[in-house]
């Protein structure tokens, strides 16, 4: 679903960014999610951060009309990722 989601929207104005990512395993695990639930998304900086040490982090960038599932979603592994991957939330405002 990721790599149609560009293709698919017009432009990256379509897309909120959710939460920064900071390491593969936790890139790995969101997009098995978002893949099984067929949430359109792409994660910024993902094909960078390996090369500069994850010292980047990867932004998931979902589609503004399915944000609200993707929270509903991902509730719970946000809250309880503290620094073990998932830096912090972006402001809902």
């Amino acid at each position: 679903m990721a790599t149609d989601s560009m293709s698919k929207s017009k432009s990256a104005t379509d897309f909120k960014m959710i939460l920064e990512i900071h390491n593969a395993g936790d890139r790995v695990f969101l997009r098995s999610i978002l893949d099984a639930e067929g949430i359109d998304y792409f994660i910024q900086g993902e094909t960078v951060a390996p090369y500069i040490f994850n010292a980047v982090p990867m932004r998931l960038m979902v589609k503004k009309d399915q944000v609200a599932q993707v929270e509903a979603l991902l509730g719970s592994f946000i809250q309880s990722s503290a620094y073990g991957g998932l830096k912090r939330m972006i402001d809902r405002s």
